[in-house]
């Protein structure tokens, strides 16, 4: 092979008939190659195709090179220093190499070329007369297409995948590399180092310092310069097209401002030319081409439109797959329905954070797996049923608060939430954790806790049955929760209520009773619950409050007396429930000795539970009944007298229905399924 390799360089050297040296025709801008300025230093190099004087060094740390390519943001390359190695190194946007070549594959034969052809994804080699090939991902995974007749010298791949390559014995022509064949269009009398230029399908090749422009059909080639830098000239081993530095990394097309992904055929959306000032719809594409490239858009970047107060409407496409942090926050102006195209699977925290404006419908795609903490947060505006997908692993905390869903399903599939018995609300399957809540919700018995923020800011919800499974009530559970009206009945399975659990829930005006259980309030817990008209605890041993000074807890409390169980005045009296004044706590205390320690429900019953018509429902002194259906329509109110009373679904449309039910003890809101 060697004495064929000679017999081309005599030719070369005898080779007179160069022409004129001209601009190339190429509008690519970057070419890489490798050159030894001396048998110790290898240089990687990067110059200009407008200007072949702009020869520099990018880097000289990487050891000897017989030839490169580059493939999936990084330079492949087979280094000859003590054996024949394929590494990987990558380099940043000005050609600097950042990374120390890694070897992928060590101790393999001799390999006179290779190439990386974009069409399937794989890098081709010429070795041991043979053409082979490996994925990227995998390296050592190495598949053998047949021998070269021949022998294979210098190979190139343009952007469809169509192969030439220059024999060992002078042949240009086109390889078949399904099968390693050749058929050999002309001669040649150079062995010039082939690269196609991946924007326009130019071939070009390097030889001695200086650059030529090929014919892939004829094999006739031209001189456009020679390579130099202040007049020094470079004599390449090997050249490539960089394929990724040809490729802008930021550019504008129309309103939108683009940032290329590492993958270099993807982008993300950075923003709107006009800023904060953008105006109008917002339509982000599926694509966009720029320079000869077509890029798909995959991302919306972090805070791309925060704070674009005067978009009015926005479509997503299919192509997205990520909304990153803040992408949309504060967008006030968008208006109708949100929807999260199928091909979105990662929805980061605030994404959506204080679009209010949204009137509609929040439909979020079935890729959806990700949400992230406050992505859809004060969106009070979205009504309608909030639909969760199968795929949701993941939902941040805060995610939906102030939206004003009027009901709520999970996918039956998903593995990681449901939302059982039908309750209108997001719970967590493997920590009985009811994470997010609506105003139609019917918290199940099954329910352990209820979370952080998981009513927080709901309107339209009169009256909420928190029902004896639970034990823990989180921070900001019912906070600002201004409908809830009539008695506040924390059941005897809780041990915690959180920081501000009821923080401000003005509209309670009946009786607050704290089950015997409870042994924590946190700060604020029923701070500006104002009128509140009783309150009664059940536990015997008074339950921390807060922090030392007593945590706010009963600050601007609509009552300054508590009634205790009986013999338990002096405890609660020298507890931090104290307040001499009724500022922050009670000044009085009243013993109960008659006051029972279970917590009756007000509904006895409700059956048949399917039904098809009527329905009995069984309570204690009723005095109104009301029914709303999932969109939160009243579809039926009656005021009542007696223990009974009955209603005839037949003339409603299937599905579920709320019944509210008001008596003497109090509120309590049940789920009949009509069919």
């Amino acid at each position: 092979m060697m004495k064929k390799y000679f017999y081309l360089v005599l030719l070369s050297l005898a080779f007179a008939g160069f022409a004129k040296a001209q601009g190339p025709a190429s509008t690519a801008n970057w070419f890489g190659y490798i050159l030894p300025p001396s048998p110790a230093e290898y240089q990687y190099i990067s110059f200009n195709m407008q200007d072949l004087g702009s020869v520099s060094v990018a880097s000289d740390v990487i050891s000897p090179v017989s030839t490169a390519t580059f493939a999936n943001g990084y330079v492949w390359s087979v280094n000859n220093d003590n054996g024949y190695h394929i590494c990987r190194s990558k380099f940043d946007e000005t050609h600097n190499l950042i990374e120390a070549p890694e070897v992928m594959i060590a101790g393999v034969s001799y390999i006179n070329d290779m190439a990386y052809n974009p069409a399937d994804g794989l890098i081709y080699l010429i070795t041991e007369e043979h053409l082979k090939s490996f994925n990227p991902a995998n390296p050592t995974n190495i598949q053998d297409h047949g021998a070269i007749a021949h022998d294979g010298f210098n190979l190139a791949i343009n952007m469809e995948g169509n192969a030439y390559m220059i024999s060992s014995w002078g042949e240009f022509g086109s390889l078949n590399l399904s099968n390693a064949q050749l058929t050999v269009i002309n001669s040649i009398d150079l062995p010039i180092k082939m690269a196609f230029d991946m924007l326009t399908g130019e071939l070009f090749g390097a030889h001695y310092g200086n650059l030529y422009q090929l014919n892939p059909n004829t094999g006739a080639y031209t001189v456009l310069g020679a390579l130099h830098d202040g007049g020094q000239g470079y004599d390449p081993t090997c050249l490539f097209m960089t394929y990724g530095s040809s490729v802008p990394s930021e550019f504008t097309v129309g309103d939108l401002n683009y940032r290329v992904n590492d993958d270099q055929v993807s982008v993300t959306v950075t923003g709107h030319v006009d800023g904060y000032n953008a105006q109008g719809a917002l339509v982000i594409p599926e694509s966009v081409s720029y320079e000869g490239h077509d890029f798909a858009v995959t991302t919306i970047g972090n805070a791309a439109f925060m704070y674009c107060f005067y978009l009015t409407s926005l479509t997503l496409p299919n192509s997205v797959t990520t909304i990153e942090e803040a992408a949309f926050a504060y967008c006030s102006g968008f208006t109708g329905d949100l929807v999260i195209p199928n091909s979105v699977i990662t929805i980061e925290p605030s994404a959506f954070h204080t679009c209010y404006a949204f009137n509609g419908d929040l439909i979020l795609g079935n890729s959806v797996a990700t949400i992230g903490a406050w992505a859809f947060n004060s969106c009070d505006g979205l009504t309608g049923i909030l639909n969760i997908p199968s795929n949701v692993e993941s939902i941040g905390e805060d995610a939906f608060v102030y939206c004003n869903f009027t009901g709520i399903v999970v996918d039956p599939e998903n593995p990681n939430y449901d939302s059982r018995n039908d309750c209108n609300a997001i719970i967590a399957t493997n920590t009985n954790e009811l994470v997010t809540g609506c105003k139609n919700t019917v918290i199940p018995n099954t329910v352990t806790a209820i979370g952080n923020n998981a009513f927080k800011g709901i309107t339209g919800m009169t009256s909420m049955n928190i029902p004896e499974s639970v034990e823990t009530i989180g921070n900001n559970a019912f906070a600002l929760c201004f409908d809830l009206t009539g008695d506040l009945v924390i059941p005897n399975s809780v041990t915690y209520i959180g920081e501000s659990a009821f923080f401000q829930c003005e509209g309670l005006d009946g009786k607050l009773i704290l089950g015997e259980s409870v042994s924590y309030i946190g700060d604020w817990a029923f701070r500006k619950c104002s009128h509140i008209s009783e309150a009664v605890s059940l536990a015997t041993t008074p339950a921390t409050l807060g922090n030392e000074l007593g945590g706010m807890v009963f600050a601007e409390f609509g009552i300054p007396v508590l009634t205790v169980p009986c013999g338990c005045i002096e405890a609660y009296q020298n507890s931090a429930w104290y307040d001499p004044f009724g500022l922050v706590g009670f000044y009085e205390f009243v013993e109960d000795c008659t006051a029972i320690a279970e917590v009756e429900p007000v509904v006895t019953a409700v059956y048949p539970n399917p039904t098809c018509g009527k329905v009995r429902i069984e309570a204690e002194n009723i005095q109104n009944i009301s029914i709303f259906n999932l969109l939160g329509e009243k579809v039926f109110e009656s005021s009542a007298n007696g223990d009974v009373f009955e209603y005839d679904f037949s003339h409603q449309n299937a599905g579920v229905y709320l019944i509210t039910v008001e008596t003497a003890k109090g509120v309590e809101t049940t789920r009949v399924t009509v069919r």
